[in-house]
């Protein structure tokens, strides 16, 4: 980068809108981090209630009629 040339109140004055503006995009990256791990977390539920309900269906027993036909056929 260059030197900057400009007046020292120039040169508070660009300071304070860099550092308002770093404040800003830190902010809306906090906000949306915020958003993604919210939707991580409801995804994550989601696939373990997935997962419950697969176990449910697997332990449910067969009759021992339904079993005979399946292993026959």
């Amino acid at each position: 980068m260059s030197p900057y040339r400009a007046t020292d109140e120039q040169l508070d004055r660009e300071i304070v809108a860099l550092e308002r503006m770093g404040r800003i995009r830190l902010r809306r990256a906090s906000a949306e981090l915020n958003e993604i791990d919210r939707e991580l977390r409801e995804l994550r539920r989601e696939r373990a209630r997935r997962a419950a309900r697969a176990g449910e269906l697997t332990s449910v027993e067969i009759p021992a009629a339904e079993e005979r036909s399946t292993a026959e056929g």
